[in-house]
């Protein structure tokens, strides 16, 4: 979750993202105190040392590997992994344990008690004593290269060595506790297996027996046991067994859930009309739902322990959620939060809910966050000391034009908000972006920004005069609420939450690497862009060229890894276009790209205009007479078919192929406009598709679309996958 969407250089001096702060502040406060007023001027001294680029590839192996390993290798049981396993399991010894002076090794064995499955699952005991052996002589020689005498190392890793493997046996507390959690009672784990006669055997392994003889054939029992674990899971989820009720009335709670809200992310965005302020705004957003609250925490536990990086459970789209030992106080807690001088500038509305989560040595059940999140709704904190200033009576904020005036920065009057996002704007958000060097296909790549208006730049322009169309880009995952909804156990979300969010980033990193082969300049571009990334959802601003190829390469890599389909929406303008209503455009299309019927198919909507849009006319685009011909409902694979059959290739200067099929779109729909029948429309498509051969199958992908009980063709939807892309080739006409 930490790790930044693409790897720095060691020569990176800025902060680029939420995750690097937390990462920074996580390791800094070992070195001394830190307050939550001097979180974003922490240095990126640490950071660089921990995400370098060397360590990306082992990350991204060991997470793979951990997350593709069952906790419990037994069907009916494996349906967490070995990662959410150990993350839970230190969560929990952090809140039992977490008074004691032994903690970090309860920790440290918590998170490496079942490493031996990836080894050997049915000895991991063993084998996880043998990996603790190598990895402590790796970093015993890592160590020693360096200054500090080996006797005080050999002594200080034989401490470590010794209490680890203390508290690593068999029976681990808070291994028990997790695992319980994860798994259902034999019976109803029989019950899924023996209604299908290939998955009987695997009732062998519930009573710890072999299956030696099962084994023999490696590939065909590989087939069953994927088969049968899938069968057990359906039926125990239709099932649904209900895990026996925690009683909240007991003085016996040691920690509690925060469901964190930012419950006016879009009136907070819609606030801000340029670039640099929008990208400080969305970083914001992300800051103060993880990061701020986490460091809150932490400062309140300072003199006891330390919360732990896994105590952050979930954060996507404005919300999070955090774990917290019960000697802090809820109240105390919350009370922090509203006295942040930070919140207060902002004056935003944040919500807090919160409700026990481990008592009497049990957890309570996942459904809690469905309660969290309804009671979120009426939780709005009141920022202490926010002023109230009577209607009329004072100046209005040149920049938002709404709130009142408190300071002047150079010519201009700001209110508190809007001066707090442009003091950070020159150091944060797309500032931020542009300024480090990055590793791409192994090389050190610079974005090489001029100090040109942000949006031309992004747009690929290389001055002010050159400005190319910019394409702003929003997608999140088809009924999100749904995927997590269908969760069985705390470890199954930890699962979800993390693989989406992981692959997300992964995709985003392997279609930089691809794409970088074919038009570099235009991927430092995308880069630049880069506003949102995470949890199940995304907000990227790419110069219309590469935007369609580009989401299509990495939502396909998401949907391959997580089977989780996607819905895009694309808004391309010109670059001096308001970009509030920009993105709230693309988030409409979005909306409206969605494809309810058969599979749910990855989808994209695209609009593409040379004036001003917003989400309000956006349907006035969409019908010409009485028929539809812009449905915003374009699958993947129909993009992809036309991609193909003209030939696109996004690593050229220029392309006369592509204007071609541009030119002989613009007339068909030029015709259908002026004629609004869309039979006259269908006879002229047949004519052109006669007439010219070589738009025959773009022609025929048309008609394909036609749906006369619905009243739709995707007309307009072609011309603008294909305008949208030729207008990358060449700068915006001053008309």
């Amino acid at each position: 979750m930490i790790l930044p969407p693409l790897p720095y250089t060691s020569k990176n001096k800025f902060i680029a993202n939420n995750f690097d702060y937390l990462t920074s502040y996580i390791i800094n406060r070992y070195k001394g105190d830190i307050k939550p007023s001097q979180i974003l001027d922490i240095s990126a001294d640490i950071l660089i040392n921990i995400l370098r680029y060397d360590s990306y590839k082992d990350i991204e192996d060991i997470y793979e590997t951990l997350i593709s390993t069952p906790a419990d290798t037994r069907p009916g049981k494996n349906f967490s992994s070995l990662a959410s396993h150990m993350n839970l399991t230190s969560l929990i010894a952090w809140l039992i344990f977490g008074k004691a002076k032994d903690i970090p090794y309860y920790r440290l064995a918590s998170i490496l008690h079942d490493i031996g499955k990836m080894v050997e699952p049915e000895a991991h005991i063993d084998g996880a004593t043998q990996f603790f052996n190598e990895v402590f002589k790796k970093i015993k020689e890592e160590i020693k290269k360096g200054n500090t005498k080996e006797n005080i190392i050999d002594y200080y890793f034989d401490v470590v060595k010794d209490k680890v493997e203390k508290y690593h046996s068999i029976d681990f507390k808070p291994d028990h506790i997790a695992a319980e959690n994860e798994r259902f009672p034999n019976k109803i784990i029989e019950e899924a297996l023996s209604r299908d006669e290939n998955c009987k055997p695997f009732l062998e392994m519930l009573g710890q027996r072999s299956t030696a003889e099962l084994k023999k054939n490696e590939e065909e029992y590989k087939k069953k046991y994927e088969l049968c674990s899938k069968e057990a899971y359906e039926y125990i989820r239709s099932y649904k067994p209900q895990k026996n009720a925690v009683s909240e009335n007991t003085k016996n709670i040691k920690g509690y859930i925060y469901y964190i809200n930012f419950t006016g992310v879009q009136s907070f965005i819609e606030y801000f009309s340029n670039l640099k302020d929008i990208s400080t705004a969305s970083f914001m957003v992300d800051f103060i739902v993880s990061t701020l609250p986490f460091v809150h925490f932490d400062n309140l536990l300072s003199h006891k322990t330390r919360l732990p990086l896994e105590a952050l459970l979930v954060v996507s789209g404005g919300h999070s959620i955090l774990i917290g030992r019960s000697d802090v106080k809820p109240e105390d807690f919350i009370n922090e939060i509203e006295n942040d001088q930070l919140l207060k500038g902002l004056d935003i509305e944040l919500s807090i809910a919160y409700r026990p989560f481990f008592i009497n040595d049990d957890l309570v059940s996942y459904d809690v966050v469905t309660d969290l999140i309804r009671e979120s709704q009426f939780n709005n904190l009141n920022f202490k000391g926010t002023k109230v200033l009577s209607l009329g009576l004072h100046r209005n904020c040149d920049n938002c034009k709404e709130r009142p005036a408190v300071e002047k920065i150079g010519e201009e009057y700001l209110c508190s908000r809007c001066k707090i996002i442009r003091d950070y704007s020159n150091k944060r958000g797309f500032s931020a972006r542009v300024m480090p060097k990055y590793y791409i296909n192994g090389k050190e790549v610079e974005i090489g920004y001029n100090e040109i208006d942000p949006m031309v730049f992004i747009s690929g322009g290389r001055s002010n005069d050159d400005s190319r169309y910019t394409s702003i880009i929003k997608f999140d995952a088809n009924d999100a609420s749904k995927y997590f909804a269908n969760t069985l156990t705390w470890s199954e979300y930890v699962d979800k939450s993390f693989y989406t969010d992981y692959w997300i980033k992964k995709s985003l990193r392997d279609t930089v690497n691809a794409y970088y082969n074919k038009n570099p300049e235009m991927i430092k571009r995308l880069i630049a862009g880069i506003q949102f990334l995470g949890g199940d959802e995304g907000l990227l601003i790419s110069p219309s060229l590469i935007s369609i190829n580009f989401m299509i390469d990495m939502i396909n890599e998401v949907n391959n890894k997580t089977g989780v389909n996607f819905k895009v929406g694309i808004a391309t303008v010109k670059p001096d276009h308001p970009i509030q209503f920009a993105i709230f455009t693309a988030e409409k299309i979005m909306d409206k790209a969605k494809i309810k019927e058969g599979k749910g198919d990855n989808s994209i909507g695209i609009i593409f205009s040379p004036s001003f849009i917003s989400p309000s006319v956006v349907e006035s685009f969409q019908k010409a007479g009485d028929f539809t011909i812009l449905t915003f409902q374009n699958t993947f694979s129909q993009i992809e078919e036309i991609l193909n059959d003209v030939s696109i290739d996004v690593s050229k200067e220029d392309d006369d192929n592509l204007k071609d099929y541009v030119r002989e779109l613009e007339d068909i729909v030029e015709f259908h406009y002026r004629h609004k029948n869309i039979n006259e429309t269908l006879i002229y498509l047949i004519r052109e598709r006669i007439r010219y051969r070589k738009y025959s199958q773009l022609i025929d992908l048309i008609l394909k679309s036609y749906d006369s009980k619905n009243k739709k063709i995707n007309l307009l939807d072609t011309y603008f996958i294909l305008k949208n892309i030729q207008s990358g080739f060449s700068k915006v006409s001053k008309t």
